[in-house]
């Protein structure tokens, strides 16, 4: 994988007074610098590289051996883009990987029609008691609703003078 990255180059003030335009021919002439361009400033020259690390590594080590460079700094490019593809591509494989898992899953679970089931048989026990009482406390509200309707039906008497 080829790494990018700016190259910063700073010349001596003997070759800026004389110009340097054979150091940046020389600079052209190398095979991984895809550009090169004077600048003003704290640097005299910006080239872009495009090559392996190893290679980069190399070839700045060769630059520095130069006569006409007094010191070089080096910006690498950080491909961010192509990284965050390659995250966002993964991460889908994994998720339909996962989703493929869980379909084949849920295939294999038989799931019995609902008046096939039996239910739980220490639940049922409970389901029973709770309908008991509920039955008998519906016996009793009629029972009670029957006593308080006759009560109310039958008319007040006066109390016997006496």
């Amino acid at each position: 994988m080829a790494t990018s990255a700016y190259l910063l180059i700073k010349a001596p003030e003997a070759v800026r007074h004389n110009g340097y335009v054979e150091a940046l021919e020389e600079l052209w002439a190398l095979p991984e610098v895809e550009y090169v361009e004077p600048v003003s400033g704290l640097y005299d020259c910006v080239a872009r590289v495009e090559a392996p690390i190893t290679r980069l590594i190399s070839l700045i080590h060769s630059l520095m051996a130069k006569s006409w460079v007094e010191g070089v700094h080096v910006l690498r490019v950080d491909q961010l883009g192509e990284r965050a593809q390659d995250w966002e591509e993964t991460r889908r494989a994994e998720l339909r990987r996962q989703r493929e898992i869980i379909r084949a899953y849920l295939a294999r679970l038989q799931r019995m029609p609902l008046s096939a089931r039996q239910p739980y048989a220490g639940r049922a026990a409970v389901v029973r008691a709770e309908l008991e009482e509920a039955r008998s406390l519906a016996r009793q509200r009629q029972i009670l609703e029957a006593a308080c309707g006759e009560e109310s039906r039958t008319p007040a008497t006066p109390a016997p003078d006496g």
